[in-house]
């Protein structure tokens, strides 16, 4: 990669999050509007939305389709966020789109993520994928990937995120996620409570489109062998995913009933051999991936806000995963995240906890926040430590006589970890 032109972007790291699809619309245009030419299932969704899109990347991609596939944010690399048949884009294309989106922004203002969406949409279009998964990036209805008319809609799970952008209440999040809805598209909807149903079912109707709801549409339930079975048009019997935790069983099924709106849609034909051979090559780092370290198991789980981590917990319950050493470390983008809530939550379960802080573009939890809020929690607030320095805090974890280690946070965190751990 070019350094100047990766700092070129980044410089577009501090225009921060500004909501709105004016910018994108015009840049896109500047492009000549390659999102108009492309056939997209767009994902979005408090916690689910980046595995829902890997897993349905993969099985279109074993049935023979040319897919796309853009997330965020990156673990390691910025060409992560850019793959087309789970392969990334390639250093020297990541340059050329930059320098050619560089060329036409000029002055224009745009935010990070709206320069990396256009050139998602710039490079599907010219590689003449068959289709493309699109992830949005924070909310739904003024997401900068809220310019598609998809074939599919997915909204997975509705938890608090990002408030001070899409709202205090989980209703108010609620519509902003609906805001992907369109008009005659099929949605499918994942783990939401009862009480939220019918903010979707609401707009759904007004766009006449067909919605799809887990739980009465179609449902997933984990067998006693820690597989799957799945119930919509299709039954699948024991359907192995490679990816861990019991939180995955929703975004399976949000994939699988999209699945099935495609196939209606002829562009495909599911094939069972196909598929399960798709659920077991799917692979995403950081989604409850263990690792093994001399004597230790390491779990790594990019649970970033209060949904992820409830869910995560029930997983750990579920697989007996306790008495472990948690480095943990949090962004605040907006400064209304509840990150001491999260830390309570798996705090009955930890014997020892790291607290530290990492690189990152988004704002911290610093230990000076964590410091003001742990007075509320001094329970327990001996087995808690701070550590400014997060290789510190995992080089103790590894000298420690600890066998299990969980880390969990931001992205960021895990991403940096995850470096030194490779080593």
């Amino acid at each position: 990669m070019k350094k100047k032109l990766i700092e070129w972007l980044n410089s577009y790291q501090f225009h921060g999050i500004k909501p709105g699809l004016r910018r994108i619309k015009e840049l896109l245009k500047k492009l000549g509007n390659p999102h108009k030419y492309i056939s997209t299932i767009h994902i979005a969704g408090t916690n689910g939305k980046g595995s829902t899109s890997a897993i349905l990347s993969e099985i279109l991609y074993q049935h023979g389709l040319k897919v796309g596939l853009y997330t965020s944010p990156h673990l390691f690399r910025l060409n992560e966020r850019f793959k087309i048949n789970g392969k990334e884009i390639s250093n020297s294309e990541l340059n050329d789109y930059l320098k050619y989106i560089k060329k036409c922004i000029k002055n224009s203002p745009a935010t990070y993520f709206e320069i990396t969406t256009a050139l998602a949409f710039l490079y599907f279009f010219e590689k003449k994928v068959d289709i493309a998964v699109i992830e949005c990036g924070l909310g739904g209805r003024l997401d900068a990937t809220n310019v598609i008319k998809p074939e599919v809609s997915i909204i997975t799970s509705i938890g608090w995120d990002h408030t001070k952008y899409l709202g205090k209440t989980l209703k108010k999040i609620a519509s902003e996620k609906a805001g992907i809805i369109k008009k005659e598209t099929p949605c499918v909807l994942g783990n939401v409570e009862k009480n939220l149903v019918s903010i979707f079912q609401e707009k759904a109707k007004r766009l006449n489109a067909p919605l799809f709801v887990l739980g009465k549409d179609f449902l997933i339930e984990a067998n006693e062998n820690n597989k799957w079975n799945y119930k919509g048009k299709y039954r699948f019997a024991d359907l192995e995913l490679s990816l861990k935790g019991y939180y995955q069983g929703n975004n399976l099924s949000c994939a699988l009933k999209a699945l099935e709106l495609l196939e209606k849609k002829n562009f495909l034909k599911i094939s069972e051999e196909k598929l399960r051979k798709a659920l077991k090559g799917v692979k995403i780092p950081g989604r409850y991936e263990f690792l093994k370290i001399k004597d230790k198991t390491i779990l790594i789980d990019t649970a970033h806000n209060l949904s992820g981590v409830v869910a995560l917990k029930s997983s750990l319950i579920k697989d007996n995963f306790k008495d472990f050493l948690l480095i943990i470390g949090v962004t605040n983008g907006d400064g209304e995240k509840p990150f001491i809530n999260m830390l309570e939550i798996l705090l009955p379960l930890a014997r020892k906890i790291y607290i530290c802080e990492f690189p990152s573009p988004r704002r911290l939890v610093t230990l000076e926040d964590w410091k003001r809020e742990l007075n509320n929690v001094s329970s327990d607030f001996d087995k808690i430590k701070l550590i400014k320095d997060y290789k510190k805090a995992v080089e103790m974890a590894l000298k420690n006589d600890f066998s299990k280690i969980l880390i969990t946070g931001s992205i960021y965190l895990i991403g940096n970890c995850f470096k030194i751990l490779k080593k």
